[in-house]
C-alpha cells in the first residue's frame, strides 16, 4: 500500500493543512507531469500523486487511509449511525421520501396547470432541503473541529486515538453520503 502522507510530504496525522497540502501537490505534479518529465514512469507517478491528493484532501478518505496504515482499517460490520447524527437520519429519510413522491407527481402531471399547482409543495421541499444542507454543513464543521482536537492528542499517543478516529471516519462517511443525497434532491427539484 502506498503511504499517501509520505508521497505528499505530510506528517502521518489526522489533520493536514489544506494550503500546505495543495502547495506540495502542485510542486510534485509539476515535476511528475508526463509532458515535462522525461521518464516513462512519469504518467504513473502523476496518477499516484493525483490519487494521493484526492484522498488527503477529503477527511473521510484521509482517515480511512490513516487507520488502514495504522493497521485499524474501519469496518462497517455492526456499525450504527453515530449518536450525534441520530436526529438527522430520520430527517434525511423523510425528506427523500417526500421529494421522491413530489418528483413523481411532477413527472406524471399532464399539463402546465397541474404542474403549477405543485409549485407550493416544491418550494416547501426546497426550503426543507436548504435547511438540511445547513445542518449537514454545521455537523461537518463541528466534526472538522473534533478532528483537529484529536490531531493534537494524536501527536502525544496515536494508539489512544484510534477509536476516536474510527468514530469520526463513520461520521464523515454518513455526512458525505447524506450531503450528496440532499444535493441530488435539490438539483432534481430545481429543474422543475
Amino acid at each position: 500500500m502506498i503511504d499517501y502522507f509520505a508521497l505528499l510530504d505530510q506528517p502521518r496525522a489526522p489533520w493536514v493543512d489544506p494550503e500546505k497540502l495543495k502547495q506540495v501537490f502542485h510542486q510534485k505534479t509539476f515535476l511528475a507531469h508526463p509532458d515535462t518529465a522525461p521518464s516513462g514512469e512519469a504518467e504513473n507517478s502523476f496518477a499516484q500523486l493525483n490519487e494521493a491528493y484526492q484522498v488527503m484532501q477529503d477527511p473521510k478518505r484521509r482517515l480511512h487511509h490513516l487507520l488502514d496504515l495504522e493497521g485499524h482499517a474501519p469496518s462497517s460490520s455492526g456499525q450504527t449511525v453515530p449518536q450525534e447524527l441520530h436526529d438527522l437520519f430520520p430527517a434525511i429519510g423523510g425528506l427523500t421520501q417526500r421529494a421522491n413522491v413530489l418528483l413523481e407527481k411532477i413527472t406524471t402531471a399532464s399539463n402546465a396547470l397541474s404542474r403549477s399547482l405543485l409549485k407550493p409543495q416544491i418550494l416547501e421541499v426546497q426550503k426543507e432541503t436548504k435547511e438540511l444542507r445547513g445542518k449537514i454543513q454545521g455537523l461537518s464543521e463541528s466534526s472538522l473541529a473534533q478532528l483537529r482536537q484529536v490531531d493534537s492528542r494524536w501527536k502525544k499517543n496515536p494508539t489512544d486515538e484510534i477509536a476516536a478516529l474510527s468514530d469520526l471516519y463513520f461520521t464523515f462517511a454518513y455526512l458525505t453520503r447524506w450531503s450528496a443525497q440532499v444535493d441530488e434532491l435539490a438539483f432534481q427539484l430545481s429543474s422543475h
